[in-house]
């Protein structure tokens, strides 16, 4: 793993000297201005999506008053026809009706039906050709909670397209295919595409209009580029100095501007596992000058050496908080720099900042400063349901396999009604409440009429004689997938060992790793806003706000060991 991590980030080294762009504190104050005032407007405009029976979550954008969307193209199951679906807020779905399928260019046009206004009374989006280098992407979570709103991650196209292009690049490799692509202003300039290894295709819009014809009729006039820039401008030309380019310089200026505007010396220490690759580290947040350091408890072993101020100190592990995943270390030092909390909830689109104290290199991993930007999106509250979950999604308790000859069960989850009720893996399933199956996209299709909590009938042949079993139907027990993890692209990031569940914590889009956890979230004030506790996908993080880490620290104290 380590090796396929630093093979692909070593190719991201900036070629185009950093002089020639400059991100300033202005720009990030700018920026934050307009992702604010964007974040109500766009989560107006775009809708949480999926199709029967995928456990996935995407986001799809309003370009028609009568109601229509571009959303990626999800396959379906089984490759049979299924319904695309929009989440509502409260979880209830609502089927969408397809229009066009272009699975080559990863874009679906849908249509909602009924009256708009029950889904909302935003105007559909307008359209503009690329002119600016800084964009935002809305982006969702794999297996969406119920009530999560749209969040908005910023991003930097690498170069400018040239003549004729039909598609310009941007850095991060982790958006899915079929996003949505906006400038700073709040039009769609174009949707994502499969991503390379030194970057992310954005197919612009102009050839999205040419390859879904319907849409001219639908879409108004792009609006005339921008002649006065907002943002800073990459000054590459040439087709010489594109091949130079495998990474936007305002990525990196910009990270380099967000670790200035942090107190110093930095509240935060690494925390080294020994005897283990240096991937298997964690920051930590200092919460007490004598050596008390809070950290992410799910990626630390016994043997631990934390660094700080260049220098290495024994770390003992004192106590574990299993609630929010905290453990509290300690080091034999004083004078260190405490953490100072801050009292006020962030706005959704407020810019935050994680330090970077582990950075990629091309032989090994070494300490240097840099920083990781995003925005806060939104509260996640404790024990919120997927919209998977909910009483409109329903399962049997176990697993179906495709074969040639039919469904036959491969596994049945454990203390479920279909576990107790007799079935058995090899069954092969016949019929449900006397209609017959053959595909698992039947099945699919049925259990979308019912309810948790009905009782069903399964008929399944087992030998050569048809028996009939009640079992109650349950919710479905879906966690999310592992990330955009991809042999294809490098590894885009890696997920902590646990990703939930936590109590209420905050989810923002600023980029970590796993052992990026542990470290404190700050806002541009320099104030630190939560502990970021779990990577949990690309441009989805979770930090815990200062109550649950006080109250945690108070629990931590009270169990742990002398030191």
């Amino acid at each position: 793993m380590k090796s396929l991590l630093l093979s692909s980030l070593s190719a991201l080294l900036v070629t185009v000297p950093l002089s020639a762009v400059e991100w300033t504190t202005a720009h990030e104050a700018s920026l934050e201005q307009r992702t604010l005032a964007l974040t109500p407007k766009l989560r107006s405009q775009t809708f949480i999506v999926g199709r029967m029976g995928v456990p996935e979550t995407r986001v799809a954008v309003l370009v028609s008053k009568e109601g229509h969307l571009m959303a990626p193209f999800i396959p379906s199951i089984d490759g049979k026809n299924a319904p695309y679906l929009l989440y509502r807020p409260d979880g209830s779905r609502v089927e969408l009706t397809s229009v066009v399928e272009k699975p080559k260019r990863y874009l679906a046009l849908l249509k909602i039906e009924g009256e708009l206004s029950e889904f909302t009374t935003a105007d559909p989006v307008k359209t503009a050709p690329l002119s600016e280098h800084t964009v935002i992407v809305p982006g969702c979570a794999p297996i969406a909670a119920v009530g999560e709103p749209v969040s908005l991650i910023t991003d930097h196209v690498q170069f400018p397209p040239l003549e004729k292009s039909r598609a310009f690049r941007i850095d991060n490799i982790t958006h899915p295919f079929g996003s949505p692509v906006f400038d700073p202003l709040g039009r769609l300039i174009g949707f994502t595409l499969v991503p390379k290894t030194t970057g992310l295709p954005v197919l612009m819009m102009t050839r999205v209009r040419e390859e879904i014809r319907e849409l001219d009729n639908l879409l108004g006039d792009p609006e005339t580029p921008d002649e006065e820039k907002i943002y800073p401008i990459i000054p590459v030309k040439t087709k010489e100095e594109i091949k130079e380019l495998t990474e936007s310089p305002l990525t990196e200026t910009r990270s380099l501007t967000g670790i200035k505007t942090l107190p110093s010396p930095l509240p935060c220490v690494i925390i080294f596992n020994e005897g283990k690759p240096l991937t298997n580290s964690a920051l930590g947040t200092i919460v007490r000058e004598d050596g008390l350091i809070l950290s992410k408890a799910s990626e630390l072993g016994p043997d631990l050496r934390v660094r700080y101020g260049g220098k290495n100190y024994p770390g003992v592990l004192l106590s574990v908080d299993e609630k929010t995943d905290l453990a509290l270390i300690g080091i034999q030092a004083s004078g260190l720099p405490v953490v100072a909390w801050s009292d006020a909830l962030p706005d959704p689109g407020n810019t935050l900042i994680t330090p970077i104290l582990l950075q990629e290199a091309v032989e090994d991993m070494v300490s240097e400063e840099t920083s990781s930007l995003g925005t806060f999106s939104h509260v996640l509250k404790e024990k919120t349901p997927t919209v998977h979950a909910t009483s409109e999604v329903t399962s049997l308790g176990l697993f179906a396999e495709q074969t040639e000859s039919g469904l036959v069960i491969a596994s049945l989850t454990k203390d479920t009604p279909a576990f107790k009720s007799g079935l058995e893996p090899g069954d092969t399933i016949l019929a449900l409440d006397g209609k017959k199956l053959t595909h698992r996209s039947e099945l699919t299709t049925i259990l979308n009429e019912q309810k948790v909590g009905d009782e069903v009938t399964l008929q399944v042949a087992r030998g050569d004689e048809p028996q009939d079993f009640k079992v109650t139907l349950i919710a479905p027990n879906l966690l999310p997938p592992a990330t955009g993890i991809s042999v294809m692209t490098g590894v885009p990031m890696i997920p902590s060992v646990r990703r939930g569940p936590f109590p209420d914590s905050l989810v923002h889009t600023t980029p970590l790793n796993a052992w990026d956890c542990g470290s404190p979230l700050f806002d541009r004030q320099g104030k630190v806003i939560a502990l970021n506790i779990a990577a949990v996908s690309p441009g989805r993080s979770l930090a815990l706000p200062p109550e649950v880490v006080k109250a945690a620290l108070d629990r931590l104290l009270t169990t742990s060991q002398s030191f």
